[in-house]
């Protein structure tokens, strides 16, 4: 059962930090109700106190997820003087609550992306990417040259979000940084530079891919994993194909890869006939949710033999918005 104020009031000081930290988000929860005022000032008396650090991190976090504006203060005295850990994720929430034309935040901000701990210079650099959308490209380049490996990955990262998502242009210099980039010594760091490049037409990260997904080079990141998959398809890199069916089907059947499915749709995309008939039998499967799957990647591995069966398809055989997707997808290709 979801606890009222006084229950989450009460298992705020609990002795266990699991407990503790449950509270927090029933507080959060609590927060968009007439509690509100009640909630935010439990959160912000945890962050501020000597409990765990765990605990008053997780409360600095809850402010954010809350949109607590009205805690802007503490979240800055957190982010200016509570212990490493505390002061990160106060960084995170700021960056969540703040306005883009808060000029303390701002100056905040700027200074935690020169600071010496590379926890404040990444979150700093994410809470910029909500904060300062205009100039967060000449701060991206910037962050492609910092020692810390998560912070170069997550500048690449952003970048992408920004060119492709926000419809902006891929600076030369920043251009230049991820074929640079592509002789890192982390993988994942090589590989977020290969997406960036490859999502705006530029092959040159090709030979990352690949190393990715024949596991030549293994990255943290199951989404990163993902989208060279995904590119290993779209890219058309025929060096990748005896890599990928061995994820798409395994080693006699008695092997099954986390990415199996994306495996599949590169393969498709590639010509691979066993591919395309896996996916065009996955359309009359038993359970809706996996004829659903099968629509989805008939879609992304563009197979026209596909679209008439989905034309067919009625609501109860498949998720129609899967199904519109889908076939918006192949009425695209070329």
């Amino acid at each position: 059962m979801p606890r009222t104020l006084e229950a989450a009031l009460r298992d705020m000081r609990h002795g266990k930090n699991e407990t503790r930290i449950s509270a927090l988000r029933d507080l959060v929860r609590l927060a968009e109700t007439d509690a509100r005022p009640q909630a935010l000032a439990a959160l912000c008396e945890v962050m501020d106190s000597e409990a765990d650090l765990h605990v008053r991190g997780a409360a600095a976090l809850a402010l954010g997820d809350a949109g607590a504006k009205e805690s802007r203060e503490a979240l800055l005295r957190a982010a200016r003087g509570a212990p490493l850990p505390v002061r990160e994720l106060a960084l995170a929430a700021l960056g969540e609550v703040a306005e883009a034309e808060d000029e303390t935040v701002l100056r905040l901000l700027e200074e935690a992306r020169q600071d010496d701990a590379p926890e404040l210079r990444f979150q700093a650099l994410l809470a910029q990417n909500r904060l300062c959308r205009e100039s967060l490209l000449e701060r991206l380049i910037d962050a492609t040259r910092d020692l810390d490996a998560e912070v170069r990955q997550i500048a690449y990262r952003l970048a992408e979000e920004h060119v492709i998502e926000g419809g902006a242009t891929l600076p030369e210099p920043l251009r230049q940084r991820a074929r640079a980039a592509l002789r890192d010594e982390v993988p994942s760091v090589r590989l977020a530079a290969a997406i960036l490049l490859a999502r705006v037409g530029d092959a040159s990260g090709s030979e990352v891919i690949c190393a990715v997904v024949k596991r030549e080079d293994r990255v943290a990141s199951l989404e990163d994993e993902q989208a060279a998959l995904e590119l290993a398809g779209e890219l058309q890199l025929s060096d990748a194909r005896a890599a990928l069916t061995r994820r798409a089907f395994g080693f006699f059947g008695l092997f099954r890869d986390p990415l199996a499915w994306h495996a599949r749709v590169a393969l498709a995309r590639l010509g691979d006939e066993q591919a395309k008939n896996a996916i065009l039998r996955g359309l009359s499967a038993f359970t809706r949710d996996a004829r659903t799957i099968a629509v989805a990647a008939a879609g992304r591995a563009r197979l026209r033999e596909a679209r008439p069966i989905l034309r067919r398809m009625t609501p109860a055989q498949a998720d129609p918005d899967t199904v519109k997707e889908a076939l918006a997808e192949l009425e695209a290709a070329p």
